[in-house]
């Protein structure tokens, strides 16, 4: 349940919330900058150890390909379309569609939600909170960034399938 449900409401809320500003002061910008790098890396990095930490504690070898799986995908598909769509940011520069740091967020968020479904709610509050703040360190256009939404939910719906464990399908 929770690896639908999660997701799309996840990305109705990053819908409404860049379609309808939530605030336009200088602590929104702090906030967005922190997000935007710091937590990004954090998040992405200690979910990668988490996601494999336990794979390897419930003897689900294979959830330990999970991880870089995702970042090569995010990267092929995210730097295959930014150079042959040439959409630009809200800088002008032809890079921005879609946008990597919520693609890869949302796809470690949908990993972890594999992982610790319980703890759904706080993934996806953490990948909605970076593709926030891309739109507000305008870096991205809220299109963008939905789009990128959608391409890793999609990333780590076909990595949980793909990267199953055994013949039994179980995850």
């Amino acid at each position: 349940m929770a690896v639908v449900f999660w997701p799309l409401l996840s990305i109705a809320l990053l819908a409404v919330a860049d379609a309808h500003p939530l605030w336009r002061v200088r602590s929104a910008q702090l906030t967005g900058d922190f997000l935007s790098h710091t937590f990004y890396l954090t998040f992405n990095i200690l979910g990668a150890a988490l996601i494999s930490w336990a794979g390897f504690r419930s003897g689900q070898r294979r959830r330990f390909w999970w991880p870089p799986t995702a970042a090569l995908l995010t990267l092929l598909c995210v730097e295959g379309l930014k150079q042959s769509t040439r959409l630009p940011r809200p800088d002008g520069e032809p890079t921005g569609f879609p946008s990597g740091h919520t693609t890869l967020s949302f796809a470690v968020a949908g990993l972890l939600t594999r992982a610790f479904p319980r703890l759904a709610p706080l993934w996806y509050v953490s990948a909605i909170s970076i593709g926030w703040s891309r739109v507000e360190g305008h870096a991205h256009f809220p299109y963008q960034v939905l789009v990128g939404a959608v391409i890793g939910t999609g990333i780590s719906w076909g990595i949980s399938y793909f990267l199953r464990e055994g013949a039994s399908g179980r995850v």
